[in-house]
């Protein structure tokens, strides 16, 4: 998530020390605004102008935890993409927090050229889609519902970023893929809120009591979410190759996330390396689509 201004720091810091409740509602409530959507990117327009359209109706997981009632997404309408021949073996792609499906346009042209169809959508509150809010559940739920339309398991299954954990865990889950590419991701959904403590100002002390309070407030059904969405413990079926790309100096989802989820995946997997690309332009290196044509392309094990 992006660092907050230094005086908003100073307010979590200040009414963390004073007024903990009052920090762990009102931290709770920004963590899951999503800000504003982020617009297709000159580069992608052509790959985003060309795609094939469905809508989707997707009913929203967040609820608000203060009297149980659905949140004020209720329904919404997912855009769904597709490019490629409509015969051809799927990949899916998922993107990331803040970020839509136009911005895997590279990867798009080369896995289309490849003789592939993709398939991808933007999850609520973002792109094109409806809604105020994600998470993990509205990831695991539409991934679903894209999966079962399929005839065939997908070719293969490409997250970025945030797109990794919902991705993994469907696959963990029993969404078929033959392969699974994962790019800057996370291990589990306890990072992000670690990552929000730290970077809002919050004091760590209240680090335990931020992560139940982000739970109770949108997804007060759900007191499982932490050890649902952990990558390390719920891992990638081994039966599913997966390739871990992450560049050393990625500066939103540190290096060391991937390492330890090749870690996890020891026996069925492997981790690509970038220098001085970050979190983003990773998507469109020229190296990295290559690694990524090579994975999918790879004998079977």
């Amino acid at each position: 998530m992006p660092q907050p201004p230094r005086a908003v720091r100073t307010l979590f810091s200040t009414l963390g020390r004073v007024a903990p409740p009052a920090a762990l509602a009102l931290g709770a409530a920004t963590y899951w605004h999503v800000g504003a959507r982020t617009p297709v990117r000159p580069a992608d327009q052509a790959v985003h102008d060309a795609a094939r359209r469905t809508p989707l109706e997707h009913r929203s997981t967040f609820r608000r935890g203060r009297d149980g009632r659905p949140g004020v997404d209720g329904t919404v309408t997912v855009a769904t993409y597709s490019w490629g021949d409509p015969a051809a073996p799927g990949v899916l792609l998922v993107h990331g927090w803040q970020s839509r499906a136009s911005a895997f346009g590279r990867v798009i042209e080369d896995l289309v050229g490849a003789g592939l169809r993709v398939v991808a959508y933007d999850a609520p509150a973002h792109g094109a889609s409806g809604g105020q809010r994600r998470t993990g559940l509205d990831d695991l739920a539409i991934i679903r519902r894209l999966s079962d339309a399929e005839d065939a398991p997908w070719a293969a299954v490409v997250g970025h970023s945030l797109g990794v954990l919902g991705a993994g865990i469907a696959l963990h889950e029993g969404v078929a893929a033959e392969r699974f590419t994962a790019i800057s991701g996370l291990t589990s959904v306890r990072v992000t809120t670690d990552g929000f403590v730290r970077g809002s100002g919050l004091p760590w002390a209240l680090r335990d009591a931020f992560a139940t309070a982000v739970q109770r407030y949108g997804l007060p059904d759900h007191a499982d979410v932490y050890e649902r969405f952990d990558l390390l413990g719920r891992t990638v079926p081994a039966a599913v190759p997966t390739l871990w790309l992450h560049d050393d100096g990625d500066r939103v989802n540190p290096h060391h996330l991937s390492v330890q989820l090749h870690e996890a995946h020891a026996d069925s997997s492997e981790l690509f390396t970038t220098t001085g690309l970050g979190h983003n332009k990773i998507l469109g290196d020229r190296a990295v689509r290559s690694r990524i044509l090579d994975h999918l392309a790879a004998p079977a094990r």
